[in-house]
This record gives C-alpha cells, sequence and structure tokens, in this order.
C-alpha cells in the first residue's frame, strides 16, 4: 500500500535523470512504502524548475537581494539539483545565504537539497535556521516535521508538525503529514482525523483523500476505503499510487478484472515501477491468465535487473562501465534513444575508457544492421586506444557492406582467421573472377579452402 507525496513532491521526483538521488525524505520512504508507508511534504513554490539561465549580474555584488533577482537565482538552484548538480545549486544557494542571511526560504531551499543527498546534520541545521528566522512561518515547521519523520524521528516530527497546526489549523500539508505519522503507529482513527482535517482545507487534496484510504482500507473499511481511492483519482487522474492502491484493495475484494484495469492505467502512467507488475501479475493468476501473468513476471525481471543497474550507476556515477552495462540493458528492451544515453555518458564521464563505450555502441548498431554507424564507432574506438577487438568488429561492419578488400585487412590486423574470414575471401574471389582477374581470384578461393576446408576446400 503507497500513501500520497505532495504533488509538487512527486513532480520533483518523476523529473529527476535515471540513477539521481531521490530528494529530501524520498530515498527513506522507497523502502517505506515495501512496508506500505510514504508521505509529502514539498512546497509547490520551492518545488518549481524556474529559469535555467544564468543570472545576469553576480549574487555578491551590493544590492544583489533585490527580490525578483533571489527568487530567479532560488529557482535555478532548484532546476540545477533536479539536473544532478546538487554540488552547484548548493554553491548558488550559499551565496544568496551569504548576500542575505535572513531569507528564511533560501535556507530551507538548501536543506531540502541536503537532504537530498543524506547530508543530514546539515539538513536539519538548515531547516532550523530557517524556523529560528520566521518562527511562525507554518510551511518550514512543516517541512522540518516532516524530514524528521522520514528519518525516523517521529517524535521530534510530531513536536514541528503540532506546532504548525497550531499556527495554522487548517493547513492542509501539515494535517496529512501528521497524519501520515500516525499510520507509521498504527493508529488509525487519529490519522483518519488528521486526514479529514486537511480534506475539510482542501476539497481537491488528492494525497489527503488516498491517505485517508488507506487507514480506512487498513482498519477493514473497505467500502469507504474504495470511495477515498475513487475521489483521489478524481482530483488527480494521474495519481498513480492511488491507482495501485485500489487494485491492492480490489485484490482483497476478489474483484481481479478491476484490479488489472488499475495496475494497467499505473503503468500507462509509471511504466518502470516493478510494482504495478507484480500486482497485475497477482491478478492474473487469481483469473488464470497464465500467459499474462508471465508476460508480466519477464517485465518485472526486466525492472529489477534495471534498477540494481541505476543504483550502481548512481553509486559510481564517473565509471563507464555502469553507464555501458545499463545500455545494453535497455537495448534488449528495444529502448534505443535510451540506451545511446548512456553509451554517450559512458564516453564522457570517462574518456580513459572511451574505447570500450565505443566499442559497445558499435555492437549496438551491428544489432540492429545499421553497418555505417557500426564503422563510425569502430574507428573512434581504434582512435581511443581500441585493439583486436576494434579490428575484429569493422571488419565485420565492412564485410556486411561488400568492402571485401577493407573486411579482409581489418580481420588480418585483428588476426582472425575463421570461417567468417573464409567467406569473406571466398566473396573477394568471385569479385575478381568478374573482373578477369583469375590469379587474384585463384589466390582468394586457395586461402578460403585453407580457412575452411569444408566449405571451400572442394575444387568445383
Amino acid at each position: 500500500m503507497m500513501l500520497g507525496l505532495s504533488k509538487a513532491a512527486r513532480e520533483n521526483q518523476a523529473n529527476r535523470p535515471p540513477g539521481h538521488a531521490l530528494p529530501a525524505g524520498l530515498a527513506t520512504l522507497a523502502l517505506l512504502l515495501m512496508g506500505g508507508l510514504s508521505g509529502c511534504g514539498e512546497d509547490a513554490a520551492d518545488g518549481e524548475a524556474g529559469s535555467q539561465s544564468a543570472a545576469s549580474s553576480s549574487v555578491n555584488e551590493p544590492g544583489a537581494t533585490d527580490q525578483a533577482m533571489v527568487d530567479k537565482l532560488l529557482k535555478k538552484a532548484v532546476a540545477q539539483e533536479k539536473a544532478g548538480d546538487a554540488k552547484g545549486a548548493i554553491e548558488l544557494v550559499s551565496q544568496v545565504i551569504g548576500n542575505d542571511p535572513g531569507n528564511s526560504r533560501a535556507f530551507k531551499v538548501r536543506a531540502d537539497i541536503y537532504a537530498g543527498l543524506r547530508q543530514d546534520a546539515n539538513a536539519l541545521a538548515d531547516y532550523s535556521a530557517a524556523i529560528r528566522i520566521d518562527p511562525k512561518d507554518v510551511r518550514w515547521l512543516n517541512a522540518r516535521g516532516f524530514f524528521l519523520f522520514t528519518r525516523g524521528k517521529r517524535d521530534a516530527a510530531l513536536r514541528d508538525l503540532d506546532a504548525a497546526i497550531t499556527l495554522d489549523a487548517g493547513n492542509s500539508e501539515a494535517l496529512n503529514n501528521r497524519g501520515l505519522l500516525r499510520v507509521g503507529q498504527q493508529d488509525y482513527k487519529r490519522a483518519i482525523a488528521d486526514f479529514s482535517q486537511a480534506i475539510e482545507a482542501d476539497a481537491k487534496f488528492a494525497d489527503a483523500w488516498n491517505n485517508r484510504g488507506f487507514a480506512h482500507f487498513r482498519s477493514d473499511q473497505h467500502a469507504k476505503a474504495l470511495k477515498d481511492f475513487d475521489t483521489a483519482l478524481a482530483c488527480d487522474p494521474k495519481f498513480v499510487m492511488a491507482y495501485n492502491n485500489r487494485a491492492l484493495l480490489r485484490i482483497a475484494r476478489k474483484e481481479y478484472r478491476q484490479a488489472v484495469a488499475d495496475c494497467s492505467s499505473a503503468i500507462e502512467l509509471s511504466g518502470d515501477n516493478p510494482r504495478f507488475y507484480q500486482l497485475r501479475r497477482e491478478a492474473y493468476r487469481r483469473l488464470g491468465k497464465s500467459k499474462e501473468a508471465l508476460a508480466d513476471s519477464e517485465k518485472l525481471a526486466w525492472l529489477i535487473k534495471y534498477q540494481r543497474l541505476s543504483s550502481r550507476v548512481a553509486s559510481a556515477p564517473r565509471q563507464a562501465s555502469g553507464y555501458i552495462q545499463r545500455a545494453r540493458h535497455l537495448a534488449q528492451e528495444g529502448r534505443s534513444g535510451a540506451a545511446l544515453a548512456d553509451y554517450q555518458r559512458a564516453i564522457k564521464v570517462d574518456p580513459n575508457q572511451a574505447n570500450e563505450a565505443y566499442l559497445a555502441r558499435a555492437r549496438y548498431w551491428i544489432a540492429k544492421k545499421d553497418w555505417k554507424q557500426a564503422t563510425v564507432d569502430c574507428s573512434r574506438a581504434l582512435e581511443a586506444g581500441g585493439g583486436f577487438a576494434a579490428w575484429s568488429l569493422r571488419g565485420e561492419a565492412h564485410m556486411h557492406q561488400g568492402h571485401w578488400d577493407l573486411a579482409i585487412a581489418d580481420f588480418a590486423k585483428a588476426r582472425r582467421f575463421d570461417t567468417v574470414v573464409a567467406g569473406v575471401y571466398a566473396k573477394r574471389a568471385s569479385v575478381h573472377e568478374s573482373a578477369g582477374r583469375k590469379a587474384e581470384a585463384a589466390a582468394d578461393r586457395k586461402r578460403a579452402a585453407e580457412l575452411d576446408p569444408e566449405r571451400f576446400g572442394k575444387t568445383p
């Protein structure tokens, strides 16, 4: 069962490149989701991507604390962090804070970035700084409370969320987050009360509807849960977690066809989440549809391996081998664009190993029967220090294009003398024969017979 992140946090998560760290709290929540717990807490204003263009003047200049300029710089920092440049984002926000140490929002933005990097001490210090500057700003209390909750410090989190709600009894985000905390304590009665208050404050708050549905489900109030999930999806038809939860509920109610439909809707919106295939496979099995269940099992296995490869990339982003392995895996699924992007990343992050990346990409082109592109990448691999494998592969690319002389030259450099090479000599012999070059034709036939006597050893 999955609970609801705020819409901004969900968009933040969805917009991240493969292998990039999750935003504040979500890395922990990804683990908690397996046990049925997630949460929200992203401020919509702070989650905006903002402008990608650089500011025209330095923030170090006097008077750079103009509010419009500060807003632009903070949005740029958020965009940089989403794009994977957390270090650059922190430097930018730190410049803003250096020029405007009373800017509580800047501290909160930097805290979110630190949280995403799992630099918890720095994150907590910045959340606390924002609260010290503006102790009555509910947003900062809510943000720190949610952060503490995701780090397992529930008592401290509850104090912050209680304080936020005391300041603003109708703050839907704080009420929703406190409800999540109650769910973590399995106190479903009080969780339902919090979610209900959040809904009263904001009737279109899809997360609160979904979360209350979860609490009702755990309380064995299935009819109420179904109604809440339906309402969550009416508020947000693209709310993936609500589809997942309603599918779980429908399996519990033995409504397997409806469960399949909900899982399929979730897959259309988030096709790389193995959870949805696992759940749909179960529904198919209950319906006796073994063929469909097997297809979902195969997709599930592919996605699990993809996640493992992405984790490897995230843990060692400067190693080309991780990108190359993931690219090969993506190519197996027919995801050409993503595979090529990973090959290019491998070439960029480790120029010293570029020959391996070019060679891997050449194999990709050969699988696609794009012989010209394969030839180009083999040549690049050789320029980058490639050896026998690059010569051999380029020989095959030349062979498929009918460039017999070039193919034989490359095979010779690769020290390759097999039946494939024998076939190339035989082809070139035919070309010589057609051109009246009988001596050359005889020499090539002799060489073909030496390499593959079973096919070419017999005299015509």
